[in-house]
């Protein structure tokens, strides 16, 4: 549980009828979302028939096609990224993406198998999938095959990602179909929506800077989504996070076919958005763009009904276990933050599909969790605060990193940064002082137990659950102590 779990007001409306209401809106809808992707991926075959023929042979193949097989071409990865990077290469003259001679072959490959009434690129090569609905995606296997289409897959992987895939095992893939299993038991509208997206789900290793990463999308990679193999070990885990990524396939959909965003949103100057309960490190990763953070909001917005459908029922936990997975008000405070966060800073940098799209999530949120107070964050300050805590324990544990005096250091200055937030909001600075006398012995232990301490004292302080005073300089001064530590903690955990 995090810190803004532990402020939770009651819930609001039942969870019954948004299964229905997320589905119900076009960018819900994944049966109009996959017709104009087909729609638009037609149209760029038609643009490079101009100047490769090959492209007529494709679209006569798609016309010729069953329905089922069109989805499953438009969605495959490796088709996507060859027709997308032949226009650029064709038509701009750039050198871009795969080489030009593999991504004909991809092109040749896909008339092909259409002609002959086979179903998408990347699935015929492999036997097992997601689950037994026809919309299920398939389970990336490393068995060793050099086949075009298998090249091509791993160009993308490698050039996009640097990651290294692995075959799953017998367990890890029941574990899959089980959490599949789970999300449309407990979402069944939903959970087929986004699930419709995801073509393919691949395995890596927790390896170098992708070792704490629980799962991944790229815009560029569409069709795919990567699971850490380290998520594969809870049914709740691995559920949260096919529906997460799942969801991102969604929006990525959307942005191939309607104006998410303007033209220019991609440059070097656009504003960005701070994800304040993530922790900085050296690529600035958690000050986020306007996709970026719309990919976010929409993901959270469809979380905080999952968590909340999730603990509606003690028959979820009955079948498939103990629920464990983001709360429901850590999403939506979450959500209420992006939201406000796109009107503020990202709305210039978002198409009309983009407002249309804020503005329908907004207009749910209220009614799916009471909202928050507007402008609120402390409480999304507090929950990295608290997880940093963590992280150095575990690090202590470890037997690394030597502070240097660091940590005696930093809580030191947070005790004094905090008994002037205290003073400033007429606090209770003496029954401060005496939570924090402690016997720990080591600079980790006298860090996390003071940390707890302040954390607590600032939630108790909190008279309108999410901010401290009705002035807004408590709330940065919390700020400012938070984010001046986590960018020394930082360093100090080799970030």
């Amino acid at each position: 549980m995090t810190i803004t779990d532990a402020l939770a007001p009651d819930a609001a409306l039942p969870v019954s009828e948004f299964d229905e209401l997320l589905v119900s809106h076009p960018f819900g809808d994944s049966g109009y979302l996959t017709g104009q992707l087909e729609a638009a991926f037609r149209r760029r075959l038609l643009s490079l028939a101009y100047r490769l023929p090959l492209a007529n042979d494709v679209l006569d193949a798609l016309d010729a096609a069953t329905p089922y097989a069109r989805y499953r071409m438009f969605g495959d990865t490796v088709f996507r990224c060859a027709v997308q990077h032949l226009q650029v290469q064709l038509l701009d003259g750039g050198r871009y993406g795969l080489d030009g001679g593999l991504a004909r072959q991809i092109l040749r490959a896909a008339a092909d198998r259409l002609a002959t009434g086979g179903i998408g690129l990347l699935g015929a090569q492999l036997d097992d999938r997601i689950g037994p609905e026809p919309y299920h995606g398939w389970i990336w296997h490393e068995d060793g095959r050099n086949t075009p289409v298998t090249r091509a897959f791993h160009d993308i992987v490698r050039d996009h990602y640097g990651l290294a895939l692995c075959t799953p095992t017998e367990n890890e893939i029941a574990l899959l179909i089980q959490a599949t299993r789970l999300l449309e038991t407990v979402l069944p509208r939903v959970a087929r929506s986004a699930l419709t997206h995801t073509h393919l789900v691949a395995i890596f290793r927790p390896e170098g800077r992708w070792e704490s990463t629980r799962s991944s999308s790229e815009f560029k990679v569409s069709g795919t989504i990567f699971l850490n193999r380290r998520t594969l070990t809870n049914v709740w885990t691995v559920a949260e996070h096919l529906l997460h990524e799942s969801l991102h396939q969604q929006l990525y959909d959307i942005r191939q076919t309607h104006s998410l965003l303007v033209p220019n949103a991609a440059r070097s100057d656009a504003p960005l958005i701070h994800s304040l309960w993530n922790t900085p490190d050296r690529g600035g990763g958690n000050k986020w763009d306007t996709h970026r953070a719309l990919a976010a909001f929409h993901v959270y917005i469809h979380l905080t009904l999952f968590a909340r459908a999730a603990a509606s029922s003690g028959e979820f936990a009955a079948r498939f276990g103990p629920v464990r997975m983001l709360g429901p008000q850590t999403a939506i405070a979450r959500a209420q933050y992006l939201g406000e966060q796109l009107r503020q800073r990202g709305w210039p940098e978002l198409g009309r599909a983009g407002h249309t799209l804020v503005e329908w999530l907004d207009s749910i949120r209220p009614a799916l969790m009471p909202p928050l107070v507007t402008g609120s964050f402390v409480h999304l300050l507090l929950d990295r605060y608290w997880r940093e805590a963590a992280t150095v324990a575990a690090a202590a544990a470890r037997g690394e990193p030597d502070d240097d005096g660091l940590l005696d250091a930093l809580i030191t200055r947070e005790i004094e940064s905090v008994r002037t937030i205290l003073t400033t909001i007429d606090g209770d600075v003496r029954g401060f002082d005496e939570a924090l006398e402690t016997n720990a012995d080591t600079p980790a232990e006298r860090f996390t137990t003071a940390r707890a301490v302040i954390a607590e004292t600032l939630i108790r302080a909190c008279p309108r659950r999410y901010e401290l005073a009705l002035t807004r300089e408590p709330d940065e001064l919390v700020r400012s102590m938070i984010e001046l530590s986590s960018e020394q903690l930082r360093v100090y955990l080799g970030r």
